[in-house]
């Protein structure tokens, strides 16, 4: 609830500082994603108890979400921002927490994103050609909640304005601050010991992930009649918090990560009237970080002295993509109503009377 009345406030604020001559468009907006969430710690070489493995969490991110979006722009400026949030906890499909041996030929992957060699390699995963030794499988639920700003400069022919034909190039930039938790639960757990143990085992774990992102980039804007083209590439910088709670084990893992990523977008639209307008945007989002955690609480023994073991590398990559529509509204703050006078002719029934 404190996250809606904050985002309410800033769109309100967005609205209310924004200078007399400019305009404003608003309105709601429904957004369907999917994709996957992977969290990744280990090592391919043998650590000081001469082990080679790791443990990965996959959480899929399939979900729906309401939102409220608002705008103004004046001249070549644009100002957007948007709240969108799941609402409730969704259910979002099947997860799975693993537990991995590596051998010779495994490999580890921890940098997709190489700027130095000008590499990209499109895949959530670190560690490949592992074994498992544990496998969990169980449904899981996403509760979601995200406040984001950007800025435009429109260059040349291009304007802010939906409702004007236009077309050229434009730079943004912008923040997005996301919170979400994930629920692993109902879980079919496999272990392979001595015997082999494979039994329901209930509630896994939760976790809890706070996400801050600076985008930057470069868009293009094409309007034609009442039809409109918006496609933008941002890359993107970011810092993710999370939380990683055992329930069973009573044990918190705690992760600090930096990453990099991008975010594209291909929007079209379309006026409906000359205030109201709809469009459907299509986006990819990815953001590839690394950092450190470390482990608080535990029951077991092995859990305990975790605790004293300092921090373990971790790996949290996120790959999604989702579908927006949404009905948007102009404010036009320069509108006045026509008075006749004997020097300005006013329309009435389509005509023009003196």
């Amino acid at each position: 609830m404190k996250f809606l009345i904050t985002g309410i406030i800033f769109i309100l604020n967005l609205f209310a500082f924004s200078p007399i001559t400019a305009e404003a468009i608003w309105g709601p907006t429904l957004e369907r994603g999917g994709g996957e969430y992977v969290f990744e710690t280990g090592n391919r070489f043998p650590n000081l108890s001469g082990i080679r493995g790791g443990s990965r969490i996959t959480f899929p991110r399939n979900f729906t979400q309401f939102g409220l979006f608002g705008s103004y722009f004046d001249s070549k400026w644009e100002v957007r921002g948007s709240i969108k949030t799941t609402g409730w906890n969704q259910n979002s499909g099947e997860a799975r927490d693993e537990d991995f041996v590596l051998g010779n030929t495994s490999q580890e992957r921890t940098t997709q994103i190489a700027t130095r060699e000008w590499s990209y390699s499109d895949s959530g995963h670190v560690f490949s050609g592992s074994r498992n030794f544990a496998d969990g499988k169980g449904k899981s639920t996403i509760r979601q909640d995200i406040i984001e700003a950007y800025g435009r400069y429109y260059f040349n022919g291009a304007s802010p304005d939906y409702w004007k034909e236009s077309n050229g190039f434009f730079i943004t930039t912008g923040l997005r601050y996301s919170y979400f938790k994930y629920l692993l639960y109902d879980v079919n757990q496999f272990v392979d010991s001595r015997p082999i143990f494979y039994a329901p085992i209930g509630i896994g774990l939760s976790f809890s992930n706070n996400l801050y992102e600076f985008f930057y980039g470069l868009g293009y804007r094409y309007s034609v009649e009442k039809f409109y083209l918006d496609v933008s590439f941002m890359p993107s910088l970011g810092r993710i918090i999370t939380r990683d709670f055992h329930i069973q084990r009573s044990i918190n893992f705690l992760s600090d990560n930096y990453g990099a990523g991008w975010q594209s977008n291909i929007e079209v639209g379309y006026a409906l009237s000359e205030s109201w307008l709809s469009y459907v945007r299509l986006g990819h989002r990815r953001f590839f970080s690394e950092g450190r955690f470390t482990a608080r609480g535990g029951l077991s023994q092995q859990d305990l002295l975790s605790n004293l073991s300092g921090g373990f590398k971790s790996h949290i990559n996120i790959k999604d993509f989702s579908i927006e529509i949404g009905f948007l509204n102009k404010v036009n703050w320069n509108e006045k109503e026509l008075v006749p006078t004997e020097d300005q002719p006013v329309k009435n029934n389509g005509e023009f009377k003196n």
